[in-house]
């Protein structure tokens, strides 16, 4: 069987994208797939996959231009299978206003927030909207580039040394150089950070629920892809509870979003509430990658895990009979 891995891409994501993409392809090798690696910034895509005539492409390319469907449909006119989510749940879930505002209307809990537009912003009016985020749910908060990933376009608003009006500033600054609109989101704290794969295409199957830890409190970019910096605790220590009603959320989410092959949701957990922060419906397969470290926690290998997906991408299902035992156990 042919696969086109499409990897590295535009995006600000793009280093993670060409780990990602590299991991997989390797993988797919050593699955006995006939691979082939194209990226966008370089390879005219279309040339190649007509030359090359995939019976379907793994999409590793991480960001804008990979998850928001743009690459999705263009696969669909060409009449290509692909690996993921399909053009519409991909569009959704990029965008991180859209995927919460959804999660409200279906009782799942985020985190509050409200949303500026650059043309809106006005540095002058600063002190209007400290007001309204004190009026609103107070201090700390994080404003967010809504659809970007790997931890970029976010900036914690949390240090009390330095004027809020500054930070704000800082962060409109950042955030509207990547971005015409921007969340500014309730920070969870203290709370801790999980995170719960899902795996199938029909039907939902959540991976263990893994907990992250941090040297430096955040699970910012560096923390993310340097080794030493983040820990992967799994399952998290959390009660059975706590942890099946995570499951159940998370795949309560994708399919709500119409999510399809594989994706990650992401959780801050207070307590014993839980907040969705994301859904990632291309999330890394680099060698740090939460999702693959999840599944070979109950025996999925990486080179299994690729050749699941590729087999959903061509409408097969994941064997839920294989690892049904493990949905509550972790």
């Amino acid at each position: 069987m042919k696969v086109s891995v499409i990897l590295g891409g535009n995006s600000t994501e793009r280093e993670i994208s060409l780990k990602s993409g590299t991991a997989i392809y390797n993988s797919l090798l050593r699955n006995d797939y006939e691979v082939k690696k194209i990226d966008p910034k370089y390879d005219d895509l279309y040339l190649e996959l007509k030359s090359f005539r995939p019976d379907t492409v793994f999409i590793a390319l991480h960001g804008l231009g990979g998850e928001d469907g743009s690459i999705q449909g263009f696969l669909e006119q060409l009449n290509i299978p692909y690996t993921g989510s399909k053009v519409l749940s991909s569009s959704l879930c990029m965008n991180k206003i859209y995927t919460q505002t959804i999660m409200k209307t279906h009782n799942i809990p985020v985190p509050d927030f409200f949303t500026i537009k650059k043309k809106d912003y006005k540095k002058s009016e600063i002190k209007l909207i400290v007001k309204n985020i004190e009026d609103s749910f107070g201090f700390p908060v994080l404003v967010k580039a809504p659809s970007q990933g790997s931890t970029l376009g976010i900036y914690y608003i949390n240090n009390k040394e330095i004027p809020y009006e500054k930070q704000l500033e800082d962060a409109f600054r950042g955030g509207f150089n990547l971005e015409d609109e921007l969340m500014i989101e309730k920070m969870i704290t203290p709370s801790d950070e999980i995170t719960i794969g899902l795996l199938g295409n029909d039907r939902a199957f959540p991976l263990p629920t893994l907990e992250i830890t941090t040297v430096s409190g955040y699970y910012d970019y560096d923390a993310k892809y340097t080794k030493g910096m983040c820990e992967h605790i799994i399952p998290a220590r959390l009660p059975n509870t706590v942890r099946n009603r995570a499951k159940n959320l998370a795949v309560k989410i994708y399919e709500v979003l119409g999510c399809k092959g594989f994706a990650r949701a992401d959780f801050m957990v207070k307590g014993n509430e839980l907040y969705l922060i994301d859904i990632n419906t291309i999330p890394g397969f680099t060698e740090m990658s939460l999702l693959p470290d999840a599944a070979a926690y109950i025996g999925i290998t990486f080179d299994e895990l690729t050749h699941y997906i590729i087999q959903m991408s061509l409408g097969k299902e994941f064997p839920f009979e294989k690892y049904e035992k493990y949905i509550h156990e972790n």
